[in-house]
């Protein structure tokens, strides 16, 4: 399918669509803005314990400490959390699903263990491929590229399970899916240049699309099963 196909297909299926993609990514912004809003709280209370007097409370400076690794913790299980869903929600956009709802945008709660586990396994692969150098780490990345569609599809499958069938699906695909993400590079300036109202259809239109890429090119058929310490 062309890169052509693939796209006016998903603005046929953005219309199409039961639960309206622009309010299902305005509630990924709020959530968005209001953890930048915490960090950027966070950032100002930095900014005076480096000031030369609040640097000698170790009580300012344990509190801070504290209060940063428990935002990094919520901020990595909610950021998985909405991941997931909103490939989850983009992936029913683009089958015509009609038991999408916003909820979707949640439903990976019920299989987070393994959310966050696939996240962590691809981010560790991608950082020890890109120790070797760049090209390679940026390989891998692509490499992995479908194993969050394939999880959300079917959260049974295991973590190792989504990786390795991503490997196999983009075997041939990686500069093809390079090309397709690089074709969105005008829509995501727009969404810059607009502060970023534009990417409430920007965001959507890219994400069916890629939904859309994943089923072209996943099999018919499973070729791995297995079991792993995250089934």
């Amino acid at each position: 399918m062309s890169r052509k196909a693939l796209k006016m297909d998903a603005k046929n299926a953005m219309r199409e669509a039961l639960v309206s993609p622009y309010m299902v990514t305005i509630i990924l912004g709020i959530i968005t803005i209001v953890f930048s809003v915490v960090q950027g709280f966070l950032d100002i209370w930095e900014g005076m314990i480096n000031n030369a007097v609040a640097y000698e409370d170790l009580s300012q400076i344990g509190a801070f400490t504290a209060s940063s690794i428990i935002f990094m913790i919520i901020y990595f299980i909610v950021s998985t959390i909405l991941q997931f869903g909103y490939q989850s929600y983009c992936l029913k956009v683009a089958n015509r699903d009609q038991t999408m709802s916003y909820g979707d945008l949640f439903g990976s709660v019920r299989y987070l263990l393994k959310a966050l586990g696939l996240v962590l396994m691809m981010t560790l692969l991608t950082v020890l491929w890109t120790l070797l150098f760049i090209i390679p780490g940026i390989i891998a990345a692509y490499r992995y590229s479908q194993a969050v569609f394939i999880m959300v599809e079917d959260p049974d499958k295991g973590v190792m399970q989504c990786i390795r069938e991503s490997k196999e699906m983009m075997i041939g695909h990686k500069w093809e899916y390079f090309v397709l993400e690089l074709s969105f590079i005008l829509w995501q300036l727009l969404g810059l240049v607009t502060c970023g109202l534009a990417f409430i259809y920007v965001h959507p239109y890219t994400n069916v699309t890629l939904a859309n890429y994943y089923n072209a090119i996943k099999p018919n058929t499973v070729v791995y099963e297995e079991t792993s310490m995250f089934d």
